[in-house]
Protein backbone atom coordinates (compact mmCIF):
# COMPACT_ATOMS: atom_id res chain seq x y z
CA UNK A 1 0.00 0.00 0.00
CA UNK A 2 1.53 3.10 -1.19
CA UNK A 3 1.40 6.71 0.86
CA UNK A 4 0.03 10.49 0.11
CA UNK A 5 1.55 11.38 -2.79
CA UNK A 6 4.10 13.74 -1.99
CA UNK A 7 4.13 17.20 -3.65
CA UNK A 8 7.27 18.08 -6.32
CA UNK A 9 9.64 20.86 -4.84
CA UNK A 10 8.08 23.65 -7.27
CA UNK A 11 4.78 22.82 -6.38
CA UNK A 12 5.59 22.56 -2.71
CA UNK A 13 7.39 26.00 -2.93
CA UNK A 14 3.90 27.53 -4.54
CA UNK A 15 1.66 26.43 -1.96
CA UNK A 16 4.07 27.66 0.97
CA UNK A 17 3.87 31.02 -0.98
CA UNK A 18 0.29 31.31 -0.89
CA UNK A 19 0.77 30.22 2.72
CA UNK A 20 2.61 32.81 3.60
CA UNK A 21 0.72 35.62 1.94
CA UNK A 22 -2.53 34.28 3.65
CA UNK A 23 -0.49 34.52 6.81
CA UNK A 24 0.48 38.51 6.28
CA UNK A 25 -2.77 39.14 5.26
CA UNK A 26 -4.56 37.28 8.12
CA UNK A 27 -2.00 39.72 10.56
CA UNK A 28 -2.02 42.80 8.92
CA UNK A 29 -5.80 42.80 8.30
CA UNK A 30 -7.30 40.34 9.98
CA UNK A 31 -8.99 36.66 8.90
CA UNK A 32 -11.67 38.37 6.85
CA UNK A 33 -9.58 40.31 4.57
CA UNK A 34 -8.68 36.58 2.91
CA UNK A 35 -9.72 35.77 -0.10
CA UNK A 36 -8.57 33.97 -3.32
CA UNK A 37 -8.56 37.96 -4.63
CA UNK A 38 -6.56 39.21 -1.75
CA UNK A 39 -4.23 35.79 -1.54
CA UNK A 40 -3.29 36.13 -5.62
CA UNK A 41 -2.48 39.82 -5.55
CA UNK A 42 -0.37 39.47 -2.74
CA UNK A 43 1.87 36.27 -4.33
CA UNK A 44 1.43 37.90 -8.24
CA UNK A 45 -0.74 35.49 -9.46
CA UNK A 46 -4.59 35.01 -11.18
CA UNK A 47 -7.05 34.43 -8.74
CA UNK A 48 -7.87 31.26 -10.47
CA UNK A 49 -4.58 29.94 -9.48
CA UNK A 50 -5.23 30.36 -5.77
CA UNK A 51 -8.21 27.24 -6.15
CA UNK A 52 -6.13 25.56 -8.43
CA UNK A 53 -3.90 24.93 -4.85
CA UNK A 54 -6.75 25.26 -2.47
CA UNK A 55 -10.29 24.36 -3.83
CA UNK A 56 -11.82 26.85 -1.06
CA UNK A 57 -10.94 29.50 1.30
CA UNK A 58 -11.21 26.91 3.94
CA UNK A 59 -8.54 24.53 2.88
CA UNK A 60 -6.17 27.83 2.77
CA UNK A 61 -7.21 28.20 6.30
CA UNK A 62 -6.38 24.74 6.80
CA UNK A 63 -3.13 24.51 4.94
CA UNK A 64 -2.25 27.56 7.53
CA UNK A 65 -3.64 25.68 10.71
CA UNK A 66 -1.71 22.26 9.63
CA UNK A 67 1.55 24.01 8.05
CA UNK A 68 2.01 25.26 11.82
CA UNK A 69 0.16 22.98 14.05
CA UNK A 70 3.35 20.14 13.67
CA UNK A 71 6.08 22.02 14.55
CA UNK A 72 4.18 23.70 16.93
CA UNK A 73 3.38 20.73 18.97
CA UNK A 74 6.80 19.64 18.49
CA UNK A 75 8.37 23.01 20.14
CA UNK A 76 5.73 22.57 22.98
CA UNK A 77 6.54 18.99 23.50
CA UNK A 78 10.68 19.93 23.34
CA UNK A 79 9.63 22.83 25.96
CA UNK A 80 7.94 20.27 28.41
CA UNK A 81 10.61 18.43 28.59
CA UNK A 82 13.63 21.02 28.75
CA UNK A 83 15.66 22.14 31.72
CA UNK A 84 13.21 24.84 32.62
CA UNK A 85 9.76 23.50 31.38
CA UNK A 86 7.66 26.13 32.88
CA UNK A 87 10.04 29.08 31.66
CA UNK A 88 10.05 27.45 28.37
CA UNK A 89 6.77 27.02 27.84
CA UNK A 90 5.89 30.63 28.16
CA UNK A 91 8.17 32.19 26.00
CA UNK A 92 6.67 29.88 23.14
CA UNK A 93 3.07 30.61 24.50
CA UNK A 94 4.38 34.10 25.17
CA UNK A 95 5.22 34.10 21.23
CA UNK A 96 3.03 37.40 19.17
CA UNK A 97 3.22 36.00 15.85
CA UNK A 98 2.22 32.74 16.73
CA UNK A 99 -0.28 33.76 19.26
CA UNK A 100 -1.47 36.12 17.01
CA UNK A 101 -1.79 33.77 13.99
CA UNK A 102 -3.85 31.59 16.43
CA UNK A 103 -6.59 34.33 17.29
CA UNK A 104 -7.32 34.99 14.00
CA UNK A 105 -8.03 31.27 13.30
CA UNK A 106 -9.57 30.90 16.43
CA UNK A 107 -11.94 34.15 15.11
CA UNK A 108 -12.26 32.17 11.81
CA UNK A 109 -13.14 28.88 13.20
CA UNK A 110 -16.11 30.59 14.85
CA UNK A 111 -17.59 31.06 11.15
CA UNK A 112 -16.52 27.59 9.54
CA UNK A 113 -17.14 24.08 10.61
CA UNK A 114 -14.53 22.40 9.10
CA UNK A 115 -11.87 24.71 10.43
CA UNK A 116 -13.01 24.77 14.06
CA UNK A 117 -13.23 20.74 14.39
CA UNK A 118 -9.34 20.85 13.00
CA UNK A 119 -8.78 23.90 15.16
CA UNK A 120 -10.61 21.47 18.51
CA UNK A 121 -8.25 18.64 17.45
CA UNK A 122 -5.18 20.51 17.69
CA UNK A 123 -5.87 22.18 21.12
CA UNK A 124 -7.34 18.64 22.35
CA UNK A 125 -4.17 17.01 21.74
CA UNK A 126 -1.66 20.02 22.75
CA UNK A 127 -3.71 20.20 26.36
CA UNK A 128 -2.99 16.78 26.95
CA UNK A 129 0.05 16.77 26.13
CA UNK A 130 0.60 19.63 28.48
CA UNK A 131 -1.85 18.09 31.12
CA UNK A 132 -0.24 14.68 31.23
CA UNK A 133 3.73 16.52 31.53
CA UNK A 134 2.14 18.79 34.39
CA UNK A 135 0.85 15.59 36.27
CA UNK A 136 4.75 14.87 37.20
CA UNK A 137 6.05 18.18 37.17
CA UNK A 138 3.70 19.84 40.03
CA UNK A 139 5.47 17.83 42.23
CA UNK A 140 8.82 18.94 40.72
CA UNK A 141 7.75 22.38 41.35
CA UNK A 142 6.53 21.63 44.96
CA UNK A 143 2.98 22.42 44.20
CA UNK A 144 -0.26 20.79 45.56
CA UNK A 145 -1.66 19.09 42.44
CA UNK A 146 -4.99 19.40 44.49
CA UNK A 147 -4.97 23.09 45.23
CA UNK A 148 -2.97 23.38 41.65
CA UNK A 149 -4.31 20.87 39.50
CA UNK A 150 -2.43 20.09 35.87
CA UNK A 151 -5.66 21.41 33.98
CA UNK A 152 -5.72 24.58 35.98
CA UNK A 153 -1.73 25.55 35.51
CA UNK A 154 -2.33 24.50 31.27
CA UNK A 155 -5.36 26.76 31.33
CA UNK A 156 -3.74 29.60 33.15
CA UNK A 157 -0.52 29.29 30.93
CA UNK A 158 -2.19 30.16 27.90
CA UNK A 159 -5.05 31.79 28.77
CA UNK A 160 -2.54 34.97 30.38
CA UNK A 161 -0.26 34.42 27.35
CA UNK A 162 -3.37 34.53 25.14
CA UNK A 163 -4.51 37.84 26.69
CA UNK A 164 -1.08 39.36 27.16
CA UNK A 165 -0.17 38.71 23.64
CA UNK A 166 -3.59 40.21 22.05
CA UNK A 167 -3.42 43.45 24.21
CA UNK A 168 -0.07 44.04 22.73
CA UNK A 169 -0.12 43.03 19.18
CA UNK A 170 -3.81 45.52 19.58
CA UNK A 171 -1.96 48.21 20.61
CA UNK A 172 -4.38 48.23 23.85
CA UNK A 173 -2.87 50.51 27.07
CA UNK A 174 -3.76 47.75 29.48
CA UNK A 175 -0.11 47.26 31.43
CA UNK A 176 0.37 43.76 29.39
CA UNK A 177 4.43 44.41 30.11
CA UNK A 178 3.99 44.85 33.87
CA UNK A 179 2.15 41.67 33.85
CA UNK A 180 4.31 39.95 31.71
CA UNK A 181 7.68 40.85 33.65
CA UNK A 182 5.89 39.78 36.89
CA UNK A 183 4.68 37.07 35.35
CA UNK A 184 8.16 35.57 33.81
CA UNK A 185 9.02 36.70 37.86
CA UNK A 186 7.11 34.15 39.32
CA UNK A 187 8.10 31.64 36.92
CA UNK A 188 12.40 32.07 37.40
CA UNK A 189 11.27 31.61 41.06
CA UNK A 190 9.45 28.34 40.25
CA UNK A 191 12.31 27.25 38.20
CA UNK A 192 14.88 28.09 40.46
CA UNK A 193 12.93 26.33 43.08
CA UNK A 194 12.86 22.71 40.83
CA UNK A 195 16.31 22.86 40.41
CA UNK A 196 16.83 22.97 44.75
CA UNK A 197 14.39 20.34 45.04
CA UNK A 198 16.12 17.99 42.32
CA UNK A 199 19.46 18.88 43.77
CA UNK A 200 18.12 17.65 47.20
CA UNK A 201 17.07 14.27 45.83
CA UNK A 202 20.01 13.76 44.20
CA UNK A 203 22.14 14.19 47.47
Amino acid sequence: MTGPRRRRPATEAKVNRLLDATEEIMLREGYAAVSSRSVAAKVGIQAPLVHYYFPTIDDLFLGVLRRRAEPNVDRMAAALDSEKPLREWWQLAADPRGTSLFVELLAAANHRPALREEVGKVARDVRRMQVDRLSTLVGEYGLDAAEFPPALIAAAMQGIAFALVSDQTAGYDTAHEEAAAAMARVLDRLEERRVRRRRRVKL
